[in-house]
């Protein structure tokens, strides 16, 4: 079991509802970041830069944690494509982190992986962790590195460490430019959203079941019960992005016709189909989502206090 949790990224949009699932577990959360975490409960302590050597600097002397949950990032955003930026968070803190989590006493440490880090996707194949990574792409292949050297940094440390690989995250609080609530943002004001074709298959999981996803991780990690290693946190489910905006659009009792796909080209880098397997992760501690694509969005729209389909 964990009583207190060290966790970054807590002000983003999983870290906020993973911070909130954590103090509902009775778990005490320290949040470390450039922007506190507004759950109620949790102790918020500030950098100016995600170095670790200012988080170590800014955590108390005799501060310890059971575990470490480390979601920080760069590169997440379209604009945010400063390469030297993206190497040093991506690539390099991550074994830092470990090298940290060693230090305050945690029994294990769980990192936020990506399903970028995955190289050329075949159709229809869901992706499993033994799938050849990115080289080509910066965001890709910068955290397909950093997820390689904490594993190999966690054998040096003699710490349970795990690179859970996120697939399509979706839910209340993501950032305006992601697709939820940019569909959202039109739909609901009864404008036109200009779309691509929407064929693109993806595997989109609900970020409560992400957070329980990693927080199932942590603990078994932390208990000795898995080893350490890479896993998918994904469904094993595909739907076409269209299918997506469908779905958003029904919830959200607006006109379908506002849906124009093909108004937009594929971006250059748009793969075909991206799908996990979750089977590694199901089988070595049970966790599964619960949350089918239709009542995660329904979800997300009672949060928003947006109106949905009575059907």
């Amino acid at each position: 079991m964990l009583s207190n949790v060290l966790l970054t990224g807590a002000s983003g949009f999983v870290g906020t509802r993973l911070a909130r699932s954590l103090m509902n577990a009775n778990v005490s959360v320290t949040c470390v970041g450039r922007s506190p975490c507004l759950v109620s409960g949790v102790q918020n302590v500030a950098v100016t830069a995600l170095e670790v050597e200012q988080i170590e600097a800014a955590l108390s002397p005799n501060a310890r944690f059971d575990g470490v949950i480390h979601l920080a990032a760069a590169g997440v955003t379209p604009t945010d494509r400063d390469s030297a930026t993206i190497f040093r968070v991506n690539a390099f803190l991550a074994p830092q982190m470990v090298s940290l989590a060693a230090k305050v006493g945690a029994r294990a440490i769980v990192l936020a992986g990506s399903s970028a880090e995955y190289r050329s996707p075949k159709p229809s194949v869901p992706l499993d962790e033994d799938e050849p990574l990115e080289t080509g792409k910066l965001y890709g292949a910068s955290k397909a590195a950093g997820g390689i050297l904490a594993l190999a940094n966690g054998a040096v440390e003699n710490i349970s460490v795990g690179v859970m690989r996120l697939f399509n995250v979706y839910g209340p609080g993501e950032a305006p430019h992601r697709l939820l609530p940019s569909l959202l943002q039109d739909l609901s004001a009864g404008r036109p959203v200009k779309l691509s074709a929407g064929t693109q298959v993806r595997d989109f999981v609900y970020v409560d079941d992400v957070c329980a996803g990693l927080i199932a991780a942590l603990t078994a990690l932390a208990d000795g019960k898995i080893s350490a290693g890479a896993y998918n946190v994904a469904t094993g489910m595909g739907h076409s992005v269209g299918d997506f905006a469908r779905t958003v659009a029904h919830a959200a009792n607006a006109d379908p016709a506002l849906l124009q796909f093909g108004a937009l080209p594929f971006r250059p880098d748009d793969l075909p189909y991206v799908v996990g397997s979750p089977r590694k992760l199901r089988e070595a501690c049970g966790w599964r989502t619960s949350t089918l694509l239709a009542e995660g969005i329904c979800q997300a729209l009672a949060e928003l206090s947006l109106p949905k389909s009575r059907d």
